[in-house]
């Protein structure tokens, strides 16, 4: 078992509010999608208000080469996780000579080697840092990185372990595709990052008891990634909130196994707001309240969906809350490509 010891975010310096997402979309395709009004109400019913870009809007206006993205990429992932981790670090008081391990996750770029290289050089972390950069995990990304770094620092007295979760979604626009799906996806993409430190003691804010994680078979097809000539082409199923219903049960019910506790005892629900439909069959799965998923509505609004990053955007936000007793329960999950399920059983110190 190891404890949560402080989060730190970063967002980039650019602000779109929602009505002006919804304005540059509606120009850029005018002509080219049939019946374009009523596709652009995905962005009404987004449930976003506004979220960070690190691109201007003019950027959105004109074609820019996999390359040129992807240079956008490094260095953008680079300057959001150095914040992330400042912040993170600086709220617990720990210096960067005393992190074993750093695990990074990411899957809107690509470098090799892995970006947490650069960043571990920029930083001066130690020479002998055990890293684990990750890809491919999508919005389950930040999810499976708690439950890997929980595991990290199980194996070690004293050890503290680094997450990193960073994502820049704003470059992935393909301003050719025409399908329903990119118009989601720009309806509620945003950029983030997130860091998170782990003590193998029991001395931080909450303690990690337990993780699952689940694969639905033959599912592989319903969210991720087609890589063109032009860079990240999304993939998102309108199957996707029937599969987290279909899977919720067998996760979270895992979770809990052997702990003496239900689903009704849990306090705090730290999920990840992919979406409207996604959060109402979060809801409706659990006999809920939109109340109960107050922090993951409020991070959707704040900040949009940015993938990995944003269920420790959530898991912040409840944290700084006030409210939380000694010994309350919280549940974590998020779902992602693979179809796969994330789910982790917190409770506060």
């Amino acid at each position: 078992m190891s404890s949560i010891v402080s989060v730190g975010t970063a967002v980039p310096p650019y602000l779109m509010r929602q009505e002006d997402a919804c304005r540059l979309a509606g120009e850029h395709f005018e002509g080219t999608i049939e019946n374009l009004a009523k596709y652009l109400q995905v962005f009404k019913n987004a449930l976003v208000t506004e979220r960070y870009f690190c691109v201007e809007p003019d950027w959105f206006a004109s074609e820019h080469s996999l390359a040129a993205k992807n240079r956008l990429y490094l260095e953008w992932a680079e300057r959001l996780s150095l914040d992330a981790i400042e912040s993170c670090l600086e709220g617990a008081g720990v210096a960067r000579d005393e992190i074993d391990y750093f695990v990074f996750v990411s899957s809107s770029g690509i470098a090799t080697p892995s970006l947490d290289v650069t960043i571990i050089n920029q930083l001066g972390f130690r020479a002998d840092i055990r890293r684990l950069p990750l890809f491919g995990l999508g919005c389950a990304g930040g999810a499976a990185g708690i439950a890997l770094c929980n595991s990290l620092a199980s194996t070690r007295a004293s050890a503290k372990v680094l997450l990193v979760a960073v994502e820049i979604n704003s470059l992935t626009f393909q301003p050719d595709d025409l399908t329903k799906s990119n118009l989601v996806a720009t309806s509620l993409f945003g950029d983030g990052a997130a860091a998170v430190l782990f003590s193998a003691e029991s001395d931080g804010l909450v303690n990690i008891l337990n993780s699952v994680s689940l694969l639905k078979p033959d599912t592989d097809h319903l969210m991720g990634w087609d890589f063109v000539d032009t860079g990240f082409r999304v993939v998102f199923s309108r199957a996707v909130p029937q599969t987290i219903m279909d899977m919720m049960p067998d996760a979270l019910g895992k979770v809990i196994d052997g702990r003496n506790i239900g689903l009704e005892d849990i306090d705090a629900f730290i999920f990840h707001p992919g979406g409207k439909r996604i959060l109402e069959a979060y809801e409706k799965i659990l006999g809920r309240r939109r109340e109960d998923f107050a922090s993951s509505y409020g991070v959707l609004d704040r900040y949009g969906n940015m993938s990995s990053a944003t269920v420790l955007f959530v898991l912040d936000d409840v944290l700084r809350k006030a409210g939380r007793r000694t010994g309350d329960y919280g549940l974590l999950a998020a779902f992602g490509p693979g179809f796969s399920a994330e789910a982790t059983l917190v409770q506060w110190t």
